[in-house]
């Protein structure tokens, strides 16, 4: 939840130096320390842990977990926040173009980005489209078959690209980032289009295969899946409403990594070409 880059490790990955400290939290006290160095402890579903955690702490990257206590528990960190003296909360959210959307998920971040408004503490929200690295996970395409929920086309951004806007953003500050919404979606590619891209990239033949949108809740469901019930219709009723248009603006391209990192993003295929040995182990060749 409070994460980042070490102050050399950010200076190698992106050329800028600053005087900030970086720490990351944990939620298991015994293996913080071998695991992530400079951490500290933190439960959150237990708001007492909050106060030690975020003593001395300025900034703080808030990622949500899979499930609906997302609510309560960015809710209960934002109050610690504030009584702790934190000067900038930067929120990785959704990409809610339009205001009025009610898609579960996607609703539970505009409450979330609401509450932090309203907090008095200064804010950024981060707007990720659908990462690429859902290909090697939750999009897994074993065999070379990419399962998708619609056949409509859908906006991409890396992590890499996401991650590392993340740590500039929180290196500046608020000086530069308060009250700011930046948006990453760099291309919008239908099912077979990244199927193509793909198959160009490795020199394997990558396929598409599209799916009712209740696919996805129904593999959402099935056992060692990250997702909670709740979180799972969230999916279904993203892709429903993606492929019968209330949510066609997931398929736009609007991306802010220029602005931040001042390159270009990474598009499918040059992410492709990073993480190929990955994509073809997964396709099985």
């Amino acid at each position: 939840m409070l994460k980042g880059y070490s102050n050399e490790r950010f200076k190698q990955r992106t050329g800028v130096g600053c005087n900030r400290t970086s720490r990351e939290t944990c939620r298991n006290k015994f293996k913080k320390a071998d695991q992530f160095g400079a951490s500290r402890f933190i439960d959150l579903d237990d708001p007492r842990t909050f106060d030690e955690a975020l003593n001395n702490v300025t900034s703080i990257f808030l990622i949500t977990g899979y499930t609906v206590d997302m609510l309560v528990q960015s809710k209960s960190l934002i109050d610690a926040a504030k009584r702790n003296g934190v000067t900038h909360i930067v929120h990785l959210g959704a990409f809610t173009r339009e205001h009025d959307s009610y898609a579960t998920v996607f609703a539970w971040h505009q409450m979330i980005e609401a509450y932090l408004r309203d907090s008095g503490i200064a804010w950024t929200n981060l707007h990720p489209n659908m990462f690429m690295q859902n290909f090697l996970s939750v999009w897994s395409i074993k065999g070379g078959l990419y399962s998708a929920y619609t056949s409509k086309a859908i906006g991409f951004t890396a992590l890499e690209d996401v991650a590392e806007a993340a740590a500039v953003i929180l290196m500046e500050g608020p000086e530069k980032h308060s009250g700011m919404d930046y948006w990453f979606s760099v291309e919008a590619l239908t099912p077979h289009q990244v199927a193509e891209t793909l198959t160009a990239v490795t020199g394997r033949k990558f396929t598409a295969a599209v799916h009712h949108a209740e696919g996805f809740q129904n593999d959402a469901a099935q056992p060692g899946s990250a997702f909670e019930p709740a979180y799972a219709k969230g999916g279904l009723e993203l892709f429903r409403q993606v492929e019968d248009g209330r949510m066609a603006y997931v398929g736009s391209v609007k991306d802010d990594t220029k602005k931040i990192l001042g390159r270009e993003p990474l598009l499918l295929s040059e992410w492709a070409k990073l993480h190929a040995s990955e994509l073809l182990e997964i396709a099985g060749g």
